[in-house]
Formats: C-alpha cells, structure tokens, sequence
C-alpha cells in the first residue's frame, strides 16, 4: 500500500469522483421515479463501481512482490483486515444491531443477498485473494522475465475466475456476490494491467499520443452507447453483458485519461476565471498591470477595490486568464479569479480519502428529504428534490465523519480514518 506522504492523489481524486456519483445514483433513484432512464443516471451507472473496481487494480503497481508464503499471508490478513472486518462490523453491529434491520443478523440471508448490502466490499476482497495468489504464483516461476511472469498471473488468474463459477454452480451465483466478482474481475486486471506500463509508454511521445488516442476513442464509444441505451435497464444476456462492461470500461478510461489532463499537478497553464464576472477570492496572479491599464484601472485602484469586495460581492473587471505560475507581482495585483480548479480538486480529493466510510455510511444517510407525492426525477421538482438530498447525505456524511474522528475507539472499531 501506498504511504500517506507518497499517496498518488490522482488515484484518489477519481477514487471521490466515482464515489460521489455512487451517491449521486442512489439519491436519483431513491428518491424520485423514472431516473434510471435518464442520461446522467445512465453516466453513474456506467462508471461508479467499474472505476472503483478499475482504480483498485491500477494500485497494485505500488504494491511489494509477493515473493514468498510469509509475505502471502501478511497480503491475505492486510487485505481481510481491510476489507471483510468494515464488512462485518457495519452489517452485523452497525446496521443490524443498532438500526435493527433483522436482514443484517441473519448470516444466511445476507451471505446469500450480498447485493442489498455492502456486496463491494466482498467482491473486492475475492478479487484482491485472487490476485494475490496469482501474483504470488507468478512470481515464484519466474522473477526475471516478465513475459513469463504476466502469463503466469494471467492463467492463475483466468483459473480463479473458473474456480467462482464451479462454487456458483454448487451454491448459486448469489452466494458472496459470485456473479458480481465475475462481471468485475476484467476491471481488475485492465487496472492492473496499465499499471504496469504506464509509466513506460508516457516516457515517449509515441506512448503519449498512443495513450490519447485510445482514451479518445473510448470516449466516443462510450458516449455512443449510452446516447443509445439504457444500461441499467438490460437483460443479462451474454451479448448484453459485453456490452455493458465494453461500454463501462470505455467510459472509465475517458473519464480517467480526460481528468487527468484537468487535475494533473504537472499539467501546464493557469486557471480559467469564471467568465467575465468572478467572486473575489485569495488566489492571485489574476490580471497583469497591462490589462488593468488598458481597462483604465490603475493597481492602486484596483487593491483598494479588493477589499470593497472582500466579502464575496461579484466583480466585473473583464475577461482574463490566471497564470498559477507567474511570481511577477506586477503582473498579478489584483486578487478577482477563483481557482476553481482547486476547489473541485478538494472536494474530489477529500471524497476519494474518505470513499471507504462514504461508501459505509451513505445509505443510512440517503434521502432524508422526502415528498409524499411521487415525483419525477425529470422535473423541476425532482431536479431540486435529487440535489438537495445529494448535497444533504455528503454534508452529514462530512459531519458523522468528523465527529466519528475524536473518538479513538470509534475510529478503531468502525475502521474511520
């Protein structure tokens, strides 16, 4: 695992996106009718948990070799601890205990019914068991060559995913999420997969340009599909199944190679200024001197202005553009250009650092505004109703958090960081 200090803080920042539209898909759909046949139900949908599950693959390449069975077992009990415990202390404690939902504390039930629980964390935990044997298998038959070593953990791979479907055939596909892992699995190993190369192809312009044009065609699939079907709405044919995870998987790598473009902290140039009104704020660098002379604005006008405006009033100073990088205080005087680059990047920063507890918490959170009327999402008062109850669940989820944090044994038991 990643150290703090080392965190790849892109990973995490596609980490809260995904997590922020899985909230964003249960508040649509619970809370109004006839959203799962809507273009942005249709765009959560496709990307929430394959871009969980894909990103999850994509960090093994920050992972150690397992090389022998001592470090087997560290990588088995690391992973149950991580992953089964929050699992069975919000199912059995916190949802059946305290919240009294008899389902949680039947174990029958619910290792049966994973899906109307906390089934992601048991599809990643099987996924991450097999991986790790396949990992660790691959590397024992060969540590040099690493042609050998990826068909190895391929074929161990493929063997894990044919040791599911005999269990499935023997206790059913719903037993521990079985035919959610398999639909998974392919995420995994795509993840992990350009996690192993990545960083060589972005060593030559050849791979840059190879990689942008795989993430631009992606994106076209995708949009094309999901233009055209509603995903959540198809059968589980073979031929339905392929496609959903074709388009799933398209859509996660547009996503992924666009925003890296936005949020990358090596990506050039500065911040666009929200059109040509902008809330005064405390990024600086926002207009240079030769732009103020021209509007007929000395910088001493302009300064005295900053605190006319301090409080947040909207200012009219034209259009421009924010270098981030210029130290030239002459150049950048007047503080008018909200980095709102940084700001979105905080959010998605901090929902991807807290994914796990969102994840945990977020349904006893859902929907607490409720309307008696049936409301359709596709309105006025659904749009209203959807966003309030999304910004609402992410607020408390924020609060519960915090609170949650002071508390060590809290923290401990309910695996808060």
């Amino acid at each position: 695992m990643e150290k703090a200090e080392n965190r790849n803080q892109f990973v995490d920042i596609m980490r809260g996106i995904a997590m922020l539209l899985v909230v964003l898909q249960h508040t649509m759909s619970g809370c109004t009718v006839g959203a799962e046949n809507t273009f942005l139900f249709n765009i959560a949908w496709s990307l929430q948990m394959p871009l969980f599950i894909l990103i999850s693959g994509y960090v093994t390449k920050y992972s150690r070799p397992i090389s022998d069975s001592k470090g087997l077992w560290k990588y088995v009990k690391r992973r149950t601890v991580a992953y089964m415990l929050p699992w069975a202390v919000w199912s059995f404690l916190v949802r059946g205990i305290i919240f009294g939902e008899n389902s949680f504390l039947n174990v029958k039930h619910l290792l049966w019914n994973m899906d109307s629980g906390y089934w992601f964390l048991a599809t990643i935990w099987t996924i991450s068991m097999i991986y790790g044997v396949a990992s660790f298998v691959a590397e024992r038959a060969s540590k040099e060559n690493l042609l050998k070593k990826q068909i190895v953990l391929l074929g161990c791979y493929l063997a894990g995913m044919v040791l599911l479907v005999g269990i499935g055939v023997i206790l059913g596909l719903s037993f521990f999420a079985i035919k959610l892992t398999l639909y998974y699995m392919p995420f995994y190993y795509a993840g992990f997969l350009y996690g192993q190369f990545d960083d060589r192809m972005k060593e030559s312009e050849t791979g840059k340009k190879m990689i942008d044009s795989v993430v631009a065609i992606c994106f076209v699939m995708w949009l094309f599909v999901i233009l055209r079907f509603s995903l959540y709405e198809m059968s589980d044919g073979g031929a339905a199944i392929i496609l959903r995870a074709a388009t799933s998987l398209a859509g996660c790598i547009a996503v992924c190679g666009l925003c890296k473009g936005i949020f990358s902290e090596k990506s050039g140039g500065g911040y666009p200024c929200v059109g040509r009104r902008a809330l005064t704020g405390s990024v600086p660098h926002s207009l240079s001197a030769t732009q103020l002379n021209q509007a007929g604005r000395s910088t001493n006008s302009i300064q005295s202005d900053r605190a006319e405006h301090s409080s947040g009033q909207l200012c009219d100073y034209g259009s421009t553009y924010c270098d981030g990088n210029s130290d030239d205080e002459s150049k950048c005087c007047a503080e008018i250009c909200i980095n709102w680059k940084e700001k979105v990047r905080d959010v998605f920063l901090w929902a991807g650092k807290q994914s796990m507890e969102i994840y945990m918490m977020h349904g006893l959170l859902l929907n607490i505004f409720k309307s008696s009327a049936v409301i359709q999402f596709s309105s006025i008062e659904g749009y209203l109703l959807a966003a309030g109850n999304f910004a609402l669940t992410i607020g408390l989820c924020a609060v519960v958090i915090r609170l949650l944090n002071q508390n060590v044994v809290l923290k401990k038991v309910l695996n808060i960081r």
